[in-house]
């Protein structure tokens, strides 16, 4: 049994050294903007270490560190993506750079806000702060745009995966389109906490509101269910592989029940109800 599971845990780690491997090779410039990412990430960690400054009742690079480590994640599995998708080349390298460009973009102007100590999101106070918040509007729409081009070719006949996995594709990525509509909602109200002003009490670290409802919590499980939910097929895959119904039962079930998950945070928060309240 400790042999099989080192053999696992050895299979698992050669599997990402492995795709990082290709990411790196096939798409070098959105490997070297994902390593760029990484120090920018760094920068904000030590930021927070020295610098003792809080926004909206936190340090000011806890909201940089956020977004940056989240777009990371999201750039590497989307490069993965691309690695097997059915997309042509010169589109996999079009797609590959766009998307580097477009959460950097995010990222640094999140990161330029935090170190002027002023607020990245809903913040019009000024023509400059007004124009980097449109920036940043119009570069997550532009990656919303690619994100739908994902959910639109995860009905490919050539897309080389079962039907149960590309069932659970099309519902990861329809649940990262359904996270980007609460994040329209987010900017529709300029806000993201309902019932309550955004700030005051909140969860360690991620702050989402424990007084009143926060979008930002259905946002985020929206976005990740691109990693969470295949994932977890594969995990299912691998521990039934002798059972293939019961393997698509489950993956398909848990892919239904997490956008279920997606839809409750939402509706909750719109009711102004906090996830967890203290």
């Amino acid at each position: 049994m400790e042999k099989s599971s080192k053999l696992n845990q050895s299979t698992n780690s050669n599997f990402f050294k492995r795709t990082i491997s290709q990411i790196r090779e096939r798409f070098p410039f959105l490997h070297r903007i994902i390593l760029f990412n990484l120090l920018l990430l760094l920068a904000c960690f030590i930021g927070m270490v020295v610098d003792d400054r809080e926004l909206m009742g936190i340090n000011v690079w806890i909201k940089p560190i956020k977004f940056i480590l989240s777009g990371i994640i999201v750039l590497w599995t989307m490069a993965w993506y691309l690695l097997v998708y059915p997309f042509r080349e010169k589109t996999k390298n079009f797609i590959a750079a766009a998307i580097g460009i477009l959460l950097t973009i995010e990222n640094i102007a999140i990161s330029g806000q935090a170190a002027r100590g002023v607020l990245s999101h809903y913040n019009q106070s000024n023509p400059l702060d007004g124009i980097i918040f449109a920036i940043m509007g119009i570069m997550i729409g532009l990656f919303t745009l690619i994100v739908f081009w994902f959910f639109v070719k995860s009905f490919s006949p050539q897309l080389k995966f079962s039907n149960r996995m590309k069932w659970c594709f099309r519902i990861a990525w329809f649940t990262f389109l359904f996270a980007s509509v609460i994040g329209g909602q987010m900017i529709g109200q300029m806000s993201h906490n309902v019932g309550v002003a955004d700030g005051g009490a909140g969860l360690p670290f991620l702050n989402w509101s424990t007084i009143g409802g926060d979008l930002r919590i259905a946002h985020f499980f929206g976005i990740h269910g691109i990693q969470i939910i295949p994932l977890t097929a594969f995990f299912f895959a691998k521990k039934t592989k002798n059972n293939s119904t019961l393997t698509t039962v489950l993956s398909i079930g848990f892919a239904l029940l997490y956008l279920g998950w997606i839809a409750f945070t939402f509706y909750q928060a719109k009711q102004g109800i906090p996830l967890l309240s203290f």
